[in-house]
């Protein structure tokens, strides 16, 4: 079974774009994530020699759940292009 193209079912990435998007987005990641790396790993290091306020320990809780989150879904997108099966799901 073939796959149905993007823009015949009204998502907003369309065949022509689809590649560059996901480029786009890959450099993004790797970007920032080398950005945020050291910090992280600071963090990390000084871990049990200081105490974080509530806010600061919510931001990390949040921003945790947006990355787990952002991880899922492209794991999902790998997923489905890996897949034979089509199926369609309605946009957000």
């Amino acid at each position: 079974m073939s796959k149905v193209r993007a823009s015949d079912v009204g998502f907003c990435v369309t065949d022509s774009n689809a590649n560059a998007i996901a480029e786009n987005l890959v450099h993004r990641i790797r970007e920032s994530t080398a950005d945020m790396e050291s910090q992280v790993n600071r963090l990390y290091r000084g871990r049990q020699a200081y105490d974080l306020d509530d806010a600061a320990k919510l931001d990390l809780d949040r921003a945790i759940e947006r990355l787990t989150y952002m991880a899922r879904t492209l794991r999902d997108v790998r997923k489905e292009q890996q897949s034979d099966i089509v199926y369609l799901q309605a946009a957000e």
